[in-house]
């Protein structure tokens, strides 16, 4: 799983390394954030994944629905949207760095632990974890369609 995770987040980080400051600040059409908030809100889950795991290992579900989470990207696109894009490349590169050794170090043991996450019920670890490459899978999607159909 980290080598999966770790292959997505070097094509994310190439495409946030290679966006114009025009690109930058231009929206996403289906995620109603510019680009570069949309980076921002991908090295934010980072640190959120590893938390969410290390609740799960302690025995306490993640207790998430989806209008907290609405309302938590809504107040993250505000920030975010301010923030420059050096900060949110640094922090790109650093919490996907350290997302990575925390997945590799995931035992299978550990990766199959169970308990409650929010809406989507009983999961394991594994499952959790894997947020790290479904979620920037998506938005990197969303991104690079931003671009299609320029010539």
């Amino acid at each position: 799983m980290a080598d999966e995770y770790d292959a997505l987040m070097a094509q994310v980080i190439a495409v946030a390394d290679g966006c114009s400051p025009a690109d930058w600040t231009t929206n996403c059409a289906n995620e109603q954030r510019s680009v570069g908030v949309m980076f921002d809100h991908i090295a934010e889950i980072n640190a959120d994944v590893v938390r969410w795991v290390q609740e799960f290992l302690s025995g306490r579900p993640v207790e998430l629905n989806r209008e907290t989470i609405v309302q938590r990207n809504t107040q993250h696109a505000c920030k975010a949207a301010m923030r420059p894009r050096e900060e949110t490349l640094r922090d790109l590169k650093a919490g996907s760095e350290r997302t990575s050794e925390f997945i590799r170090w995931l035992t299978g043991e550990q990766l199959a632990v169970t308990q409650e996450w929010g809406w989507a019920g009983t999961q394991t670890v594994g499952w959790v974890a894997s947020v790290a490459i479904r979620h920037p899978t998506s938005h990197l999607k969303s991104i690079k369609r931003r671009w299609a159909g320029r010539s």
